[in-house]
């Protein structure tokens, strides 16, 4: 090797993580970082976004969504990247408080605390989304003849205010019983509220003391909601999504319950074990493409996220500062991804080869190499300032030397 190529390569390295710092999600204080989190939030968005190229590319280039081949059975399945997001955060909710509950001497959560970060790191970002969604339903869907409930409608602007007002509280699904309207991937984030204010309730599973018994029940949990769900009226289940979507959430408990424990490891060498595991995480994505049975679905979704953890590919893979970075911006990534991909779709139908599963797959790296540059900057701009747990106080600072009688006044955090 020529004399200063390890300076050389040492220096892009250096470069490379400085540019990945400044697009990094930031992590509380003394919470430890989990890489695995974050790779798999990179599979569950690119498993969605996936799907909706499937879809929305589908529908522009007029031909049908249905799998007909092995390449759109695949992308089908990417809807479910959805209810690996739900468990992730099962998982990342559940931690706080089964560490409280199972670990000695940990100070327990503050339930004011916890609801005012999920307020002020969530709601901007969301919020700053639908103003942006009302001006693109004001200048470019509206004119869309697509759009049907808007295009030539001389009531537009009630309409479109009716649907994405329910969206602003979260309650779009439970006030229509359709999904929200006009970004219907947010059907999701209304699932995870809800979510949010039970999880504090939720998790007195973790006042069992016995593991084998709390895990048991989170297990049979898991395996009976949904049989109690079918015996629900339909029109609850159409409203209140989030019944047919705990199994996932209760997945997250049990990872969070084992990650404690200190069963879900990462290997530090290549052994059979670890190889193993990976074979599984391989076998578990595969069968995921072929059923479609929730409880079914949560547990290949729990066995993924445990290979995560123990095998040696997975780990390796997962744990790459790309694919971290990348998995950081998720929240950014998936309320934008189905807006562009319609967007750029017009453009790239050029390409058309009329070869479907060709398409299919040009058309996701295509859009992916514009997608996630974009979504970047968006997250840069409208999230990654608000993952600052000082933001309210730093705003009411400035605003306060703004002006000197806004200081008899105290912010919120």
């Amino acid at each position: 090797m020529p004399v200063g190529t390890d300076e050389r390569f040492a220096t892009n390295v250096d470069k490379t993580s400085a540019f990945l710092q400044h697009f990094s999600r930031i992590t509380s204080r003394g919470r430890g970082f989990i890489p695995q989190i974050d790779g798999l939030r990179f599979i569950a968005v690119l498993a969605v976004l996936a799907f909706h190229v499937q879809q929305i590319v589908s529908f522009h280039f007029g031909q049908a969504s249905r799998p007909t081949n092995w390449v759109s059975l695949i992308f089908l399945a990417g809807s479910k990247g959805v209810q690996l997001f739900f468990t992730i955060s099962g998982f990342v909710l559940a931690l706080p408080f089964a560490r409280t509950r199972l670990s000695g001497g940990v100070e327990p959560v503050s339930l004011r605390a916890y609801y005012l970060r999920r307020l002020t790191r969530l709601e901007p970002p969301y919020i700053i989304h639908l103003i942006i969604l009302s001006l693109l339903t004001w200048l470019v869907l509206r004119h869309q003849p697509s759009h049907h409930t808007l295009y030539q409608n001389p009531d537009w602007a009630g309409y479109a205010a009716k649907h994405i007002g329910a969206s602003v509280v979260y309650g779009h699904g439970l006030i229509f019983g359709e999904y929200p309207y006009p970004n219907i991937v947010l059907w999701s984030l209304e699932v995870e509220v809800q979510f949010y204010i039970l999880a504090p309730l939720l998790s007195a599973v973790f006042y069992i003391s016995s593991p084998a018994a709390r895990r048991i029940l989170i297990a049979a949990l898991i395996c009976a909601l949904p049989l109690v769900c079918r015996s629900l009226p339909v029109e609850l289940t159409k409203r209140i999504l989030l019944f047919n979507n705990l199994p996932f959430f209760f997945g997250g408990f049990l990872l969070a319950d084992l990650y404690l424990a200190g069963a879900l490891t990462s290997p530090r060498r290549w052994d059979a074990t670890a190889i193993m595991w990976d074979l599984i995480l391989t076998a578990a994505v595969v069968a995921m493409v072929y059923f479609n049975q929730i409880f079914v679905i949560a547990w290949l979704i729990f066995v993924i996220c445990v290979a995560a953890f123990k095998g040696w590919a997975s780990s390796l893979i997962l744990g790459n500062p790309w694919i971290i970075t990348i998995g950081g911006m998720c929240y950014t990534i998936y309320m934008y991804h189905s807006l562009l991909i319609s967007l750029l779709a017009r453009g790239t139908k050029a390409l058309q080869t009329h070869v479907l599963w060709f398409d299919y797959l040009t058309q996701m790296v295509i859009l992916s190499a514009f997608i996630i540059p974009i979504c970047a900057v968006l997250f840069l701009l409208t999230e990654r300032p608000f993952m600052q747990r000082n933001w309210p106080s730093k705003l009411w600072n400035g605003l306060r030397s703004l002006a000197p009688w806004t200081r008899s006044f105290r912010p919120l955090a």
